[in-house]
């Protein structure tokens, strides 16, 4: 496995992350060890989950990972190590142990730097926010912009991703600073699709940007603005059986406290949050509902699971149905082209209507099912008291929210 490498130096190989050098050279600043050595880790995961099958594993899911990676300055990451691996774990489902040396990646000199062609602008924007051209991180950027802040886009630009984002970020009121990066894991053999660590090399490049933020801000803590909608973040199993393989828990609020902990530990300077963890979708939509041409906006934004397979979103994944309903609930005109808009086609078809079934069931369960139990199942809960309520009821609301939706559409009774 090659870390910044372009493209494999033989065969059975793989390699990952051959633009990032770049990135280090145009933030302006010359990074640190503990932000390049983060990067590094990010690139390992994202290759490790992206080139081991899960397929191969004991049981078709949980996999063995054992990464040896060498960093620039391993000390403060042995400190990190097990909440690392703890995170990681959480967060794809697999078990995770690293092992770190001396030897590797070490960031520019800062003559490097100041001879770059373009340097990211950090001296006006804040806080940096993750950028993925759906709708919740466009109605974040909006409502930063209307308190009168200028965030600091960071996208992570799968293949296909970068000209939505290109293209929403560039349909905002204002133009803003927008990093974009694509680390391209590269390999003839063959890839594991379900992708769980992808928030965990987005964070770490929006941490870089924090800690150049910093740098150039006499050491402030940047903010890491997380904008994700308090349902979704939780992400509670629809179905018992949606646990393992359709439960993703990217932003989900324990992962974030277990990779802010690190983040501290190893001195990095990004103090992470997600103001919307409080608020389903269509609340989100709802709080910036008089900007003018919302519905146009909204309308480039792209929130399926499954779109990249079609070109087009699909229109009934669970994603599509909550950002519908969303729309729906906020009385935002819907402008997005879908595959299958007619959900009564979709429920016809015994092909197509797994996770539009999953959602109703989901919904008739909210009168019967002990809400707290449910929602802990995607993770632990806050401990504190007010916190912990909120969240339960943010995934009550959020069902619901898709439950009007659902049976204004004649679906559920």
């Amino acid at each position: 496995m090659l870390l910044y490498g372009g493209r494999p130096v033989q065969d059975r190989t793989a390699a990952i992350g051959g633009r990032l050098r770049d990135l280090y050279r145009q933030i302006g600043v010359q990074p640190s060890a503990a932000a390049v050595d983060l990067v590094s880790i990010a690139l390992a995961v994202t290759a490790a989950d992206t080139f081991v099958p899960r397929r191969k594993a004991d049981n078709g899911w949980s996999r063995r990972l054992d990464v040896e990676l060498p960093l620039c300055a391993p000390e403060p990451w042995e400190e990190g190590r097990a909440d690392l691996e703890r995170l990681l774990s959480f967060l794809s489902g697999d078990s995770w142990s690293f092992g770190f040396r001396p030897g590797g990646e070490a960031p520019p000199p800062m003559e490097a730097v100041r001879r770059h062609e373009r340097t990211v602008n950090l001296s006006g924007g804040d806080p940096v926010s993750l950028f993925s051209g759906g709708l919740d991180s466009t109605v974040s950027a909006l409502a930063l912009l209307d308190e009168g802040r200028r965030p600091i886009l960071v996208s992570h630009a799968y293949p296909g991703d970068a000209g939505i984002q290109k293209s929403v970020a560039a349909a905002l009121p204002k133009r803003l600073e927008h990093v974009s990066v694509n680390a391209r894991p590269t390999s003839a053999l063959g890839t594991d699709i379900t992708m769980r660590t992808r928030s965990f090399l987005f964070i770490a490049i929006a941490a870089l940007v924090c800690d150049a933020w910093s740098a150039r801000h006499g050491g402030r803590p940047a903010g890491l603005c997380v904008p994700e909608n308090g349902f979704m973040s939780i992400n509670a199993p629809l179905t018992p059986r949606r646990i393992g393989s359709l439960s993703t828990r990217t932003t989900h609020p324990y992962y974030l406290g277990l990779l802010q902990d690190v983040l501290a530990t190893v001195g990095l300077p990004a103090r992470i949050c997600n103001p919307w963890r409080f608020r389903t979708k269509g609340e989100m939509v709802a709080s910036i509902g008089d900007y003018p041409g919302l519905a146009e906006l909204a309308g480039r934004t792209v929130s399926c699971a499954r779109w990249k397979r079609f070109g087009v979103q699909c229109g009934h994944c669970v994603p599509c149905l909550i950002r519908r309903a969303a729309l729906y609930a906020a009385n935002v005109d819907d402008l997005a082209d879908y595959r299958l808009e007619d959900l009564d086609r979709v429920m016809a078809d015994a092909n197509r209507r797994d996770d539009l079934m999953a959602v109703a069931r989901a919904v008739k369960r909210l009168d019967t099912e002990h809400a707290e139990k449910w929602v802990a199942r995607s993770g632990p809960l806050p401990a504190e008291g007010t916190e912990r309520r909120d969240t339960v009821e943010v995934f009550a609301r959020g069902l619901q929210e898709t439950g009007n939706y659902l049976h204004d559409w004649g679906l559920i009774a």
